[in-house]
């Protein structure tokens, strides 16, 4: 034989011994067909099935049927019987460690005293074929084919066939224990019957609970059934203090320290009110009992929208109370604004009696815009108490008070306390829409709304008396500064205007010529005199710009790792060169074929 012959054998054979995994087989812990009758020497319609439960519990085979197939089918093919209860809320049950056997009708009929645990008509060939065991789920539990020409028996090899007086039986593994290695020429082989079959050992579990996984022998604890066998959880009266069953708090009840059911005092009012809050009182109408306010109604007498300066902190809202009691702010709320947006009183607010109170934008987060708007208070359930009438456009740090039981805008705002009437006229505030256009000489002013006459050319105007000057900018006579000596000093780039004693800008009154030269790269805007930038006159390229660069430090680096690299196994080849020598020769004559 070749050396190589026997080099690539044996690699071969290394190879196919870690790739190829032999299969073993387990006994099984199922049911499995235990015996198998295809007919006797008084008939060949004298069939019997037998199954054996192999596991330690028993197993519910509701629903599971056997089927019979010829050899050369893979399919289930025909059903011979199924193992079937009275109803779906019984289940069958095969013991641990016993058989259920299966007869032909036929054999019955020959046969009475033979008992059995199921029917079936006579179907199995006395040459070749296949019965399954399959379950409620349509898998299969078991099979055995027999005869040579059974294509799908258990490990593709079918047991032989049994001839008359003879039957296909499973072999003994071991106590109470039969054999089922899944190849059916292994675990099966011709045996005389037994004269004695067992059966009867099947029986029937009641599950009283439809409706619920696994069965159920019992009722569980808590469940009730219903006529159409469901178990449901028996219902709990919540309410054991009120009459009829309440499984669940009916609307407007609440649960006492006690455990009983009572009802909500005050249904108009958000929340459950176990009792009648402070300042309400009950008032039946046609809807029920009502909680309402007893007391005289909290008014709003201050409003400032437009604070002079920062709004933030404060705009405020002031209430007064006329009642002879502290009020709790907790039974109010405020709507501020056409979208009525509700703010609640800090927690334990209270005013007290004859007392004004207010509170800042800092204190409850509204807004007060300065146009137009307005301020609710509301009571917690929802009725108005008292609404504020609107204000419009008022100016800065004017306020929207009440006063003498009129609305009216005050230049003194007093959040806290009284009111006090403004201490100048105020002017009507006007929306500009509702206002007449001005004459072609007036103009409207911003301050009171008022048309005012557009100032007119300095050629008509009289002249200023001594001591004043004409401003430009309104056309107006102003006092000039007389005492220089009380003047301060113009800051640099500034000097004093001998007309009016005030501070002007340099660059305003000199000619170019005494200003100091512009810096290289800059000009003189002749508006200002001041000196700019001139603007970049470089020619445009006529191509794009590339990038340049160098190369990668880590590209240096690798290819000087890999020159070193190379250089060390050329070296190593060099120093091993003997060694490499001889182990090559040894390997080819290896490799030649004996003579």
């Amino acid at each position: 034989m070749h050396k190589l012959y026997v080099f690539v054998s044996v690699l071969c054979t290394v190879f196919v011994s870690l790739c190829v995994m032999q299969t073993t087989h387990a006994t099984s812990t199922g049911v499995v067909i235990s015996q198998i009758q295809l007919g006797s020497a008084a008939s060949a319609s004298n069939e019997i099935v037998e199954l054996y439960n192999n596991s330690v519990s028993d197993v519910d085979i509701t629903n599971w049927c056997l089927y019979y197939a010829s050899a050369s089918s893979t399919l289930y093919g025909s059903k011979m019987v199924c193992f079937t209860a009275e109803n779906n809320n019984i289940h069958l049950f095969l013991p641990t460690h016993s058989y259920a056997l299966a007869i032909s009708n036929q054999l019955s009929t020959s046969m009475p005293s033979i008992g059995s645990d199921f029917k079936f008509s006579a179907t199995l060939s006395g040459t070749a074929g296949h019965i399954r065991l399959i379950d409620a789920n349509s898998l299969e539990i078991d099979k055995v084919g027999w005869g040579v020409t059974a294509v799908s028996a258990e490990g593709l090899k079918p047991v032989a066939t049994a001839p008359n007086g003879k039957v296909i039986g499973r072999k003994i593994a071991g106590v109470s224990v039969l054999q089922d290695t899944d190849i059916n020429l292994d675990d099966f082989e011709i045996v005389t019957p037994r004269a004695i079959y067992g059966y009867g050992s099947v029986y029937e579990m009641q599950d009283i609970c439809a409706n619920i996984d696994s069965i159920q022998a019992t009722v569980p604890d808590g469940y009730t059934v219903d006529n159409a066998g469901n178990c449901n959880l028996s219902p709990v009266d919540v309410c054991s203090n009120l009459d009829a069953l309440q499984t669940v708090l009916p609307d407007g009840y609440f649960v006492d320290e006690g455990g009983d059911c009572k009802p909500d005092v005050c249904p108009n009012i958000d929340g459950i009110q176990t009792g009648i809050p402070n300042d309400y009182r009950i008032e039946t109408n046609s809807t029920g009992d009502s909680c309402m306010l007893d007391l005289l109604p909290l008014k709003i007498t201050e409003l400032l929208p437009n604070p002079i300066g920062s709004d933030v902190g404060n705009e405020f809202i002031e209430i007064y109370n006329p009642n002879e009691i502290d009020v709790n702010l907790n039974n109010y709320v405020l709507n501020v604004g056409s979208n009525a947006t509700k703010y609640i009183f800090p927690t334990g607010s209270s005013i007290g009696a004859a007392k004004y109170l207010y509170f800042s934008n800092d204190d409850i987060k509204f807004t007060l815009v300065n146009t137009t708007s307005k301020v609710d208070l509301m009571s917690a359930d929802g009725q108005v108490i008292y609404a504020a009438p609107d204000y419009a456009n008022p100016n800065d740090g004017m306020a929207w008070a009440l006063i003498d039981e009129v609305w009216q805008y005050t230049d003194q705002p007093t959040p806290g306390g009284e009111n006090i009437a403004s201490s100048v006229e105020i002017v009507e505030q006007l929306s500009s829409s509702n206002l007449e256009p001005c004459a072609t000489n007036q103009y409207r002013s911003l301050e009171t709304n008022r048309c005012r006459l557009v100032s007119v050319s300095s050629s008509s105007l009289v002249p200023c008396k001594d001591g004043q000057y004409r401003s430009e900018e309104t056309n107006r006579c102003r006092s000039i500064v007389s005492d220089a000596t009380n003047l301060v000093e113009c800051k640099a780039g500034q000097e004093r205007n001998p007309d009016t004693n005030r501070c002007r800008s340099v660059a305003a009154v000199l000619g170019a010529s005494t200003l100091a030269p512009c810096k290289a790269g800059q000009e003189r805007n002749p508006d200002t005199n001041r000196c700019r930038n001139v603007a970049s006159t470089m020619t445009k390229a006529d191509y794009a710009p590339e990038q340049t660069g160098q190369s990668s430090g880590n590209s240096i680096m690798w290819w000087s790792l890999a020159a070193v690299g190379s250089v060390a196994i050329v070296y190593g080849l060099w120093e091993w060169r003997q060694e490499i020598i001889h182990f090559m020769r040894k390997f080819g004559s290896f490799l030649k074929p004996s003579k």
